[in-house]
């Protein structure tokens, strides 16, 4: 299998541009307009909850859903007309998919056999193949006899032997346990990397969109509601759901006055009042992350250009690398992440506490 993918439309790494595509079942609208353009040799991924249209999505650009309005394109060429057997995308599904009865090397070899392919070519690539995804010595052994990591390897090995334009991944490390799913992740990234190969992962994991997609589209609802690189969304979300669904954080409800000519937020029970950017003026939401602030004694002054907010600890946990504080502000109830340290007592629950937040730390959002 020749490594050196081709950026030419015509052949392999070719972008996916998705324009105006809507989706309903019934009356349920599942896609509702969606526009988005991937590009060659990019690792992008659909991040959202369950029942957002993600998979729905990725299934429309491999041709099993179809499409009620708009079109699909690899490269240049219009492909929603066509079978999913006609688009030259692979697709690795959540189950893997595998021919229980075959080998490895029969279930990586099925997809040349069913197009017809020289057999020496078969054995070259799927020799090729194996090599790549490191199953050499497991290519005569069953499904069966994988362990669920080695299963996946070869579901990737079937996709990749028959050389798509597109590489769709529907969930693949959701069977995996917690420990595997880290190093799968990061066996799937380097392997992406090798190949160039276009990638679409959905997902509904955060931390695994963040640490393996070039860049995101968050969906919710059956729309976009935001595309950009992992840290561009954690950092300058367009929404609070966007906010909210990229990790942990707090978002604290109020209103904006002017006061000599400087926007101030202010919650709707007036514990929490910080400066905001005067461009932020219409904002009816602030959102901070709990690693933005920091947490001491109750008789300590805020940090030199910091925010102060007194509170009190309602409730602690303790999450390995971080002692994760529950901080009563008023009405609100704000997370705070301490960075532990051994032999370090963390604070008591009901224990007087101020916190220190830079401004800007803190996101205005008008929703």
């Amino acid at each position: 299998m020749n490594n050196n993918v081709s950026t030419d439309t015509n052949g392999r790494n070719a972008g996916v541009t998705l324009k105006g595509i809507s989706l309903s079942f019934g009356r349920t609208r599942v896609l509702k307009g969606i526009d988005l353009k991937i590009n060659s040799g990019e690792f992008f991924a659909f991040l959202g909850p369950s029942g957002c249209g993600k998979t729905t999505l990725i299934r429309l650009i491999a041709g099993f859903e179809s499409a009620q309005a708009g079109e699909v394109r690899i490269g240049n060429q219009e492909i929603s007309h066509l079978p999913p057997w006609s688009r030259n995308v692979g697709m690795v599904f959540q189950n893997y998919a595998l021919w229980p009865h075959m080998t490895v090397r029969r279930n990586v070899a099925f997809g040349l056999e069913e197009k017809r392919v020289p057999r020496n070519e078969i054995n070259e690539r799927v020799n090729a193949a194996l090599e790549l995804v490191g199953l050499s010595d497991l290519a005569d052994r069953r499904p069966s006899q994988l362990s669920g990591g080695q299963q996946q390897r070869v579901a990737l090995a079937r996709t990749i032997v028959i050389e798509p334009q597109v590489l769709l991944l529907d969930e693949p490390l959701s069977n995996l346990d917690a420990k595997l799913r880290i190093q799968m992740r990061r066996e799937l990234r380097q392997l992406q990397r090798k190949l160039s190969l276009t990638t679409i992962f959905v997902t509904h994991d955060q931390e695994e969109a963040n640490s393996t997609a070039d860049r995101i589209a968050v969906m919710n609802d059956g729309i976009v509601q935001q595309v950009g690189s992992p840290m561009d969304l954690y950092d300058r979300p367009a929404n609070l759901f966007v906010a909210g669904f990229l990790g942990v954080a707090n978002v604290v409800e109020g209103t904006v006055t002017l006061q000599e000519g400087k926007a101030l937020f202010r919650s709707t029970d007036s514990a929490v009042a910080v400066p905001i950017g005067e461009s932020s003026a219409g904002a009816s939401h602030i959102v901070f992350r709990p690693q933005n602030m920091t947490i001491h004694s109750s008789d300590v002054e805020a940090l030199p250009g910091m925010l102060r907010l007194v509170g009190r600890v309602n409730h602690r946990e303790f999450l390995g690398s971080v002692v994760r504080y529950r901080v009563a502000v008023g009405e609100h109830f704000l997370l705070v992440d301490a960075s532990y340290q051994r032999g370090v007592e963390p604070i008591a629950e009901g224990t007087p506490v101020t916190l220190s937040l830079k401004k800007e730390q803190i996101i205005a959002l008008e929703q």
